[in-house]
């Protein structure tokens, strides 16, 4: 029998790295093909479109926005799952009283983006 290698960790005891004014990223796991990371967004901010070679699927655990997908824009909000294909042009503006919290998991694994200033 193999022995499999399993990795436990507290999402609160994670380090998370501070992207810009009001926004933190928590990368919690990645493994060979995917990794998995919680973004904390406070009201107003805004992400710029952007695009990247991995295929991003989120889950909205709290809060709203308003995203940008190529020329459309969606009203999102908690509970909602995105799916956003590779090299698809993208943004969002947090909107609202609440803090934005958006599980993403990225495939390939999304690391070098998420590596930023360290903090509690």
């Amino acid at each position: 029998m193999r022995k499999v290698e399993i990795v436990l960790l507290k999402v609160d005891e994670i380090k998370g790295s501070k992207k810009e004014e009001g926004v933190i990223v928590k990368l919690l796991a990645s493994g060979e093909n995917v990794s998995l990371s919680l973004l904390q967004a406070e009201p107003g901010t805004s992400f710029e479109i952007h695009d990247h070679e991995e295929e991003e699927l989120s889950y909205i655990v709290q809060g709203k926005a308003i995203m940008t997908v190529e020329e459309e824009s969606y009203d999102i909000e908690a509970p909602y799952v995105i799916k956003v294909p590779p090299h698809v042009c993208h943004g969002l503006k947090v909107i609202g009283t609440e803090t934005l919290l958006k599980l993403n998991a990225h495939s390939p694994p999304r690391i070098t983006a998420l590596r930023r200033e360290s903090i509690k």
